[in-house]
């Protein structure tokens, strides 16, 4: 070996050589948590710096934070394995430069840029230039463009602002060029799975699949999902025979559906968790299997394909959900006094939310389990991050965050390690006051302990500093007929008396998952009441994603219930 040659080996999994292995102009990424999508992204990132010197790659977000925070830490950190570095300007030495005017004697791109602000230049020119829908959606001509969290994108806008620029340098790169560039004024889209109706249009192009070859490619993805439902369940009950079946079975479905690219040049694939099992391991599977709600599971780690339920027992539509906010201005502040470290950016905590209120309290509520336990962070105010409007004499109760954890994740107590989870992420947060919303079950003492889960978390919360005001709802459980006839009234929006209803859709993906796949029924007496029956057949979509859903429930119920039922309902508990 050549002692000036360095060296590493980088070994892909099944989905990432997939994608990289097939040449297309358009393509479209579904992958769950966990198969290696952040990988890909650099790859795209990486081929195209080398085969378009001085081209220009927008990168389109939603939003800057959602670029510096999420996207470019990861898509750095597999550049960096690749051997790119850091522009040092002591010993001008590197590779690129982050938002600033590139170095002396380095290319530049041939679209020619007024600014570097939102730019982040390679050596040879190459630019990859940061797009976002909340402020900068306007950028030079492109020659690709990379999207990655795309189903957090507003399509229109995207189809209006971002798609035109995409023209740039046809005689250099395109079809005018002596060495045309397949995959030149191309897209390539990264997501986990869609599951809300705006979000559909990312599974749109993968109709060519039943067009060109007859594959009906979401029904047999279907299917080996709920196979590995069962290949889970065989392997909790350590039943060796029934695993290897099921297994082979998925194998050969999983062959009947081999990615490949359209006649027009557009590849669609699917992945999951169990393309990337060398990496995780089948016990980190298990583990989500065992942390998350069914339905969650199934869509987040997965890659389960699901449209939203009829009959919902929450009618929540888009006035209710899909704001973002993040805190631009003091991302990229910190970005800067940080020299856009990436692996500062990527720790995230409340500094970064703009709907979090440094100066008003956090609100929390808990729905305790003995094997998982679920936590909702919310604030009200008056701002709609929705509409951006303020409302002077309407109250805008946002849910902000969520957070959750299993007992088989931890080493300590469970309710300890939910508790300092949240604690973590606002440790910054200046207003050290906490309103927790009771969950009644939470009274319950925990085993081996003097202490309930309640009593348990309001210590700790305590011990991090944190003062607490404490509230309950009256009875063991909100009444769910009158719950149900509360969150008509909610998110009707009609009725000033109650709060409009906003959700951060970055933040708060389960709960949006949960309420959204919870079935209402009627019970004998003709009242309504959630749908919590457990579905055995595996053919069945389940039913049971409603963890988050109670959690939320009762802050809710407890807040707002007494307008529905004129009366008080809760209860102002001192410490």
């Amino acid at each position: 070996m050549d002692t000036n040659v360095w060296e590493e080996e980088i070994v892909l999994n099944p989905a990432q050589m997939a994608y990289l292995l097939m040449q297309a102009k358009n393509k479209y990424v579904i992958y769950s948590r966990g198969t290696g999508k952040s990988f890909i992204v650099g790859a795209e990132v990486d081929e195209n710096v080398r085969i378009m010197p001085r081209g220009v790659t927008t990168l389109a977000q939603a939003t800057y934070g959602q670029a510096l925070t999420k996207t470019l830490p990861s898509t750095f950190k597999l550049l960096e394995q690749l051997g790119y570095k850091r522009y040092d300007t002591k010993t001008k030495t590197g590779d690129y430069v982050v938002c600033r005017t590139p170095p002396d004697g380095w290319y530049r791109p041939y679209e020619h840029l007024m600014s570097y602000e939102h730019c982040i230049t390679f050596s040879n020119g190459h630019c990859l230039y940061i797009l976002t829908q909340d402020g900068n959606s306007r950028g030079p001509n492109a020659d690709f463009n990379i999207t990655d969290e795309a189903l957090t994108l507003d399509k229109e806008q995207f189809d209006q602002e971002v798609a035109p620029t995409n023209r740039g340098n046809e005689h250099i790169f395109g079809h005018k060029s002596k060495s045309p560039i397949h995959k030149h004024h191309g897209n390539a889209f990264f997501s986990s799975m869609p599951y809300e109706p705006e979000q559909k249009w990312l599974l749109e192009p993968a109709k060519y699949y039943e067009e060109e070859r007859d594959i009906h490619l979401f029904d047999v993805w279907n299917r080996i999902v709920k196979l590995q439902l069962q290949l889970i369940d065989a392997k909790l009950n350590e039943d060796a025979v029934l695993f290897k079946e099921i297994w082979n079975e998925t194998v050969r479905l999983r062959r009947t559906i081999t990615p490949f690219v359209s006649k027009d040049g557009t590849l669609f694939i699917l992945a999951s968790i169990f393309d990337n099992l060398a990496n995780v391991g089948l016990s980190y599977v298990m583990n989500q299997f065992k942390v998350m709600d069914k339905l969650s599971f199934m869509i987040e780690i997965l890659n389960f394909i699901v449209d939203k339920i009829d009959h919902c027992y929450y009618s929540l539509d888009e006035r209710h959900k899909y704001y973002r906010a993040s805190n631009d201005s003091y991302i990229r502040d910190f970005a800067e006094n940080t020299d856009f470290d990436w692996r500062q950016l990527a720790e995230t905590d409340s500094r970064m939310d703009a709907d979090c209120n440094p100066n008003q309290p956090i609100e929390v509520c808990f729905d305790w389990g003995s094997s998982a336990s679920f936590m909702e962070v919310a604030q009200c105010g008056h701002f709609d991050f929705v509409t951006k409007q303020m409302h002077p004499n309407r109250i805008v109760d946002n849910t902000i965050n969520e957070f959750f954890v299993h007992s088989s994740d931890v080493e300590d107590t469970m309710v300890n390690v939910l508790v300092d989870k949240f604690c973590h992420y606002y440790r910054f947060h200046p207003h050290k006051m906490v309103h927790v919303y009771r969950d009644r079950y939470g009274d319950i003492r925990l085993a081996n302990s003097k202490k309930t889960y309640n009593e348990t978390a309001i210590d700790r919360l305590i011990k991090h500093g944190w003062t607490v005001k404490q509230f309950t709802h009256r009875g063991i459980e909100p009444p769910q007929h009158d719950k149900y006839l509360l969150w008509s009234s909610i998110t009707a929006e009609t009725d000033e008396r109650y709060p409009l209803k906003r959700f951060n859709a970055s933040k708060c993906k389960y709960i949006l998952i949960s309420m959204n796949n919870t079935r209402v029924r009627t019970n004998s007496s003709g009242k309504w009441e959630k749908d919590k029956r457990s579905e055995r057949n595996d053919s069945i979509l389940p039913e049971e994603a409603t963890h988050f859903g109670d959690c939320i429930d009762k802050r809710v119920w407890t807040k707002y219930g007494d307008i529905l039922t004129k009366r008080t309902s809760f209860v102002d508990i001192r410490v």
